[in-house]
């Protein structure tokens, strides 16, 4: 028999939301109990009060209301009587506790893992705590976006009946376990994270920090070296030999020309990983003792750290160097986790289509579920991000002329105007009367530009096609309400650098000419034709024959085909969440490992 008689007694709550179950009942049976003991649980009222009984002093239910019916359907009877299906809602717990996104799963985990629950209490709990995984995975898709990139997360509501109803129909029918396993990401990274998760919970030992406010060179001597050194043996960047070898027999000369230590501006607030860069500044290089060298072999395990972790890898170890070595596998694991949560915004397979991750400033364009190109890409800076978004390409424009957006000429033109008049002339800017058909041109030196309002603008400006047009010599256009869209560039030389989120939101496209031409030969266009019509340098919009969808994603966590954890800087700021993971890391670890 699932229910046994309890002493009667109140009950706090846990995780703030007020219940209306427990007292009312107490009420109930304190006279019954008065009169005299209770030996058997008569009346349904009595039958789940004492399942509420059944939990540790200090714990009640989170959906103490919606449980009472839902275990009154089901006869008072336990709904977790799979241990396969238990140890696999334990483990979505887990990782969706680590990934921060509500302080209740973490809560709820904590729970799950004190020894003296079990029986009925432990049976009310997973089911409280399944109540709110329900609404959670459910409502994902549509409002994730909100959770998994800012800063409240998750807020807990009520699943739906039909939600309930669809649990307890596999309660019944004995298919708990592929219930269950149903609500994990179906993404196919979801199995390959989900290890290398298990393997960054399992690191415990000791995580050494490298203590710097300053950029270290290849050659300079620094006393934060032996930390380093010490580091990279422990991430397996550096063996013990190798470590060995790195200090030099005796000081060996100093490579770097400056003379003054490298200060690094802190950020302006605390993150997990900034992207702020470092000052260009040299830090001077000084003899010292050998096991201080920032030796040969030591910058080559660096520049293998930094090629993995998607930075320059010059082996010079500025702010997002140092902050990258210093994330101790724990924390990695929390980012996983977050990442972990955000595939269940991705298409489960993206068999056809454009994926542009822009933490990663990676374009891969699919055909039949093969990458037929890869691109680096230029994604929009943190205070004009680009937004993730969903969306379909439906035409390509050759040599497409620009119209400035009204953000841009409030913040960036009018400004560049007023301090130079002969701005547009320049950079072969039209500037028209009105946004009008009936426009006519305005000569930009007639205008007194100290006086022309940025917030009331008059003007439409638009640029012409040619080598400084800032779309480039390629536009792919797809419906936005932002106007996001992607496109060449005239500058490709920006694509070398490591944090290339330096665009006013659109996407721009290092491989934009194979772009155009994979997209163009489907409707006839061969590279003669894409030639012929760029040299005439008249615009020239072309439809393509089938929208080919385009998903604009945010992952700075995810793993590589190789198996490896991948990690990429928060460029915008959004990984704070997984900071609230960090509490539920040695309870995780208790399902997980």
């Amino acid at each position: 028999m699932f229910l046994k008689c309890f002493q009667l007694k109140p009950v706090l709550l846990v995780g703030g939301m007020s219940l209306a179950i427990g007292s009312s009942m107490v009420a109930q049976a304190a006279p019954e109990q008065a009169s005299s003991p209770v030996t058997h649980t008569n009346t349904p009222s009595q039958r789940i009060a004492s399942i509420y009984q059944a939990l540790p002093s200090g714990v009640s239910p989170y959906y103490g209301s919606l449980l009472t019916s839902i275990y009154r359907q089901h006869h008072q009877q336990p709904l977790w009587t799979d241990e396969a299906a238990i140890h696999s809602f334990e483990q979505q717990l887990s990782e969706v506790a680590l990934s921060g996104v509500q302080p209740q799963f973490a809560r709820w985990l904590s729970v799950l893992s004190r020894s003296d629950l079990s029986g009925d209490a432990r049976d009310v709990v997973l089911s409280d705590a399944l109540l709110g995984y329900l609404q959670f995975v459910n409502t994902a898709p549509a409002k994730g976006e909100t959770w998994f990139y800012g800063p409240n997360g998750f807020r807990l509501t009520a699943p739906s009946s039909a939600l309930v109803g669809r649990w307890l129909q596999a309660v019944n029918h004995g298919t708990t376990q592929h219930f269950i396993e149903g609500l994990m990401p179906q993404h196919p990274q979801y199995r390959p994270m989900q290890k290398a998760l298990v393997v960054l919970l399992a690191d415990n030992k000791p995580w050494p920090k490298v203590d710097l406010t300053h950029t270290i060179r290849p050659g300079d001597s620094d006393p934060a070296v032996p930390q380093l050194r010490q580091l990279l043996v422990r991430a397996g960047w550096l063996s013990e030999a190798q470590a060995q070898s790195s200090i030099p027999a005796t000081p060996q000369p100093e490579q770097s020309q400056s003379t003054q230590p490298q200060t690094v501006a802190a950020p302006s607030q605390q993150r997990m990983l900034s992207p702020t860069p470092a000052s260009t500044n040299a830090a001077p290089a000084s003899t010292g003792p050998a096991e201080d060298i920032y030796s040969d072999a030591m910058v080559s395990a660096v520049k293998r750290f930094q090629h993995w972790q998607g930075l320059t890898d010059d082996g010079i170890i500025g702010y997002k160097t140092r902050e990258w070595l210093n994330i101790t596998p724990h924390q990695r694991a929390t980012l996983l986790a977050l990442n972990m949560q955000r595939l269940r915004l991705l298409p489960d397979d993206m068999h056809n289509g454009i994926m542009v991750n822009i933490a990663n400033y990676s374009l891969n364009y699919y055909v039949d579920g093969k990458t037929i190109l890869s691109s680096r890409v230029i994604v929009g800076r943190p205070e004009r991000k680009t937004p993730l978004m969903r969306s379909a390409l439906n035409s390509v424009v050759l040599n497409p002329t620009w119209t400035v957006p009204n953000t841009l000429i409030r913040e960036d033109l009018v400004p560049k105007l007023r301090k130079d008049p002969s701005y547009l002339a320049k950079h072969n800017f039209t500037l028209y009367s009105g946004w009008g058909a009936d426009a006519t041109t305005v000569n930009p030196s007639s205008v007194n530009w100290q006086t022309v309002s940025a917030s009331a603008f008059p003007y439409r400006v638009m640029q012409a096609p040619g080598p400084q047009n800032s779309l480039g010599r390629y536009k792919f256009n797809m419906p936005s309400s932002d106007a996001i869209y992607l496109h060449d560039t005239p500058n490709h030389g920006l694509f070398q650098q490591d944090i290339r989120a330096i665009s006013s939101g659109c996407v721009r496209v290092n491989k934009a000419s194979q772009l155009a031409g994979l997209l163009l030969k489907d409707v006839g266009w061969d590279q003669s034709r894409i030639s012929a019509t760029l040299d005439s340098r008249t615009t020239r919009p072309i439809s393509i024959r089938h929208r080919i969808p385009v998903n604009l994603y945010y992952l700075t966590a995810w793993v590589s085909e190789d198996g490896q954890a991948q990690f990429r800087t928060d460029i915008y700021n959004y990984d704070q969440l997984a900071r609230s993971g960090w509490s539920a890391i040695s309870n995780a670890e208790k399902f997980l490992l």
